[in-house]
């Protein structure tokens, strides 16, 4: 295995100063628990109804220290979808913005039966309510969409959005889930020829890199949730941990003396919704190359 850093080094500086920064926002006790996929999530009794998602919704929110009572939960199928975010090769599976103070999320309800990924979108917008909602941040940072991800993973739900950053599906339909086995992705999808969607906006690499960062935190070299991972990633990942290993002393990043994040915070409130962030999915072709301690089930 190689022991290099799994990206490239202004990724590698951006992804260790965001998370370090997280720590100064949020304190290193979002870190010690990760949640995992429970097998109630797979054996048919989660149907995507209004009332799973609300209670799901719940959850989540109670894991990551959001009061339930003060959110708004938009509920929208592909067909609300944005005709020219459509011809551009994405759609809107998620939305925040706030309204008349109050913070709104919006939820696309088409693969709601698929509790992981559903569990994905909600984390992301979600972590979008931590940072913009609560003013830590502004929508005028341009990568305030790529730290939205990357809090996924700090707050513990980097599985879910790590897996379900990238999908496969029929050439016809885009959509359905394929089974990966102990197959690259890249490697799976140039075989088989059918095109692929991807959810968010960090790559595959990053968030593999990221979730090595995450594990290093909690001071985990071997972690046994690695198996939850989809195989990528989790190359990724512990590629991730083995550059650490090698590069850093534990609990520490190797940039971080030199690496800082600059934050300008602005809250201007508005009457009328303002949007402030989207999570699409994004259809690509199937011409990509090949080589381009205790945990939450939920």
């Amino acid at each position: 295995m190689s022991t290099d850093c799994p990206v490239g080094v202004a990724h590698q500086v951006w992804i260790e100063a965001s998370i370090s920064w997280f720590i100064g926002e949020f304190g290193r006790r979002p870190t010690r628990e990760i949640v995992l996929p429970s097998p109630e999530l797979s054996d048919g009794r989660f149907t995507g109804t209004p009332e799973q998602i609300d209670g799901m919704v719940e959850v989540v929110c109670e894991l990551m220290r959001i009061d339930r009572s003060a959110l708004t939960v938009e509920l929208f199928d592909r067909e609300d979808e944005d005709e020219e975010a459509a011809r551009k090769g994405r759609r809107a599976v998620g939305h925040f913005y706030v309204r008349d103070g109050r913070t709104v999320i919006g939820l696309d309800v088409t693969e709601a039966s698929d509790a992981a990924y559903l569990i994905a979108v909600i984390a992301h917008e979600l972590c979008h309510a931590r940072l913009l909602g609560e003013g830590r941040i502004t929508a005028d940072r341009k990568d305030h969409e790529r730290l939205t991800d990357l809090l996924t993973v700090f707050f513990g739900f980097g599985v879910f959005t790590t897996n379900a950053a990238l999908r496969f599906g029929e050439t016809g339909r885009g959509f359905s889930v394929q089974p990966l086995g102990y197959l690259d992705e890249r490697t799976l999808n140039a075989a088989c020829n059918d095109g692929y969607s991807r959810l968010g906006y960090l790559t595959e690499r990053e968030f593999g890199y990221a979730m090595a960062c995450y594990a290093w935190l909690r001071h985990e070299t071997e972690p046994d949730w690695a198996g939850d991972l989809d195989p990528g990633p989790r190359a990724h990942m512990r590629q991730g941990l083995a550059y650490l290993s090698r590069n850093a002393r534990p609990g520490e990043f190797p940039t971080r003396r030199t690496a800082t994040v600059s934050v300008s915070v602005r809250v201007v409130p508005k009457a009328d919704p303002v949007w402030l962030g989207g999570l699409y999915l994004m259809f690509e072709p199937s011409e990509w190359p090949p080589d381009a301690p205790g945990h939450r089930a939920l």
